[in-house]
């Protein structure tokens, strides 16, 4: 009896241990399929990123390509805008190599007929300040019309007005109408910039206030100090610029001239040029009034 009893406990514990051998197979065939299907499907993940990652890849090569397409359309346009610059100020510019050319020859020709050594000294002295006039005219010329990478160094923002005004002068006053007022603040320190880029960005925004101008008018450049920054300010009394157009003028291609005189870029070069050079540029402007743009420098 005992016997009995004893042989059926071991096969109810047989039987049991089976039941869960069979739940512990198939638990384990369970996580066998579990972890088939998830290999699967990180195997599957692991393709559809390689596949965006290569994607995302291409995206990038044509968003570099673009971007050098874009940069070098940008540097064409920067020797193209020098060189319609020069073109505009042709006659400015050979007004003021001509005067001093004149004023050599004429002296030149005292110095031969004079007898008189004081005299002589006289005219050469004469000779020799016009041709430094001439050579610094040629001088500031050829730097404007540089085409070489961006060079940063100490510039006297004062000087780059002097320079500008050197340029523009004579062209506006006598074909546009247009006086200019200069207000310096001679207590300026020198800034780290590029100046030709500072240069062509000025001459491009006297110009564009000129164009504002169609009947003549006054244009105020002023330098000075606004909260650590140095800046040089151009005023005009022209048009103005409408409310609807304020944040829209330094965008590419955007311009409210009529078409065949400007490609909308003049502003935006601009702001990049001026941007390169870790500065920054801000408008004002009343419609029917005028507008002051402000180019504002870095001092330290």
């Amino acid at each position: 009896m005992v016997y009995q009893q004893i042989k059926k406990c071991m096969t109810d514990n047989l039987e049991q241990l089976n039941r869960r051998l069979m739940g512990l197979e198939i638990e384990i065939e369970e996580e066998k399929s579990l972890s088939q299907t998830k290999n699967m499907l990180l195997e599957a993940n692991i393709a559809e990123l390689n596949d965006v990652y290569k994607a995302l890849n291409e995206k990038l090569k044509e968003i570099r390509n673009r971007d050098e397409r874009i940069k070098a359309f940008e540097d064409e346009y920067r020797r193209a805008n020098k060189l319609s610059m020069l073109g505009e100020l042709a006659g400015s510019i050979a007004h003021e190599i001509k005067n001093p050319l004149i004023s050599i020859q004429g002296f030149a020709r005292r110095i031969e007929k004079a007898k008189d050594e004081n005299k002589i000294k006289e005219y050469a002295g004469v000779i020799d300040k016009e041709s430094g006039r001439l050579s610094k005219v040629l001088e500031k010329l050829l730097e404007f019309s540089r085409m070489d990478e961006p060079k940063t160094e100490p510039v006297d923002i004062n000087g780059i007005v002097d320079d500008t005004v050197l340029f523009l002068e004579h062209h506006l006053t006598r074909f546009k109408n247009i006086i200019l007022f200069i207000e310096k603040d001679d207590t300026l320190p020198q800034v780290e910039m590029d100046r030709i880029h500072i240069q062509q960005s000025l001459v491009n925004i006297v110009m564009n206030a000129a164009q504002a101008m169609p009947d003549g008018g006054s244009i105020n450049i002023k330098t000075g100090r606004d909260d650590g920054y140095a800046y040089i300010s151009i005023t005009d009394q022209g048009t103005g610029i409408s409310r609807e157009y304020m944040d829209k003028i330094f965008e590419p291609f955007f311009t409210t001239k009529k078409k065949g005189e400007g490609t909308g870029l003049g502003l935006s070069l601009c702001k990049r040029l001026i941007e390169a050079n870790n500065g920054k540029i801000e408008v004002k402007s009343t419609e029917g009034q005028g507008s002051t743009f402000k180019i504002l420098l870095p001092m330290s």
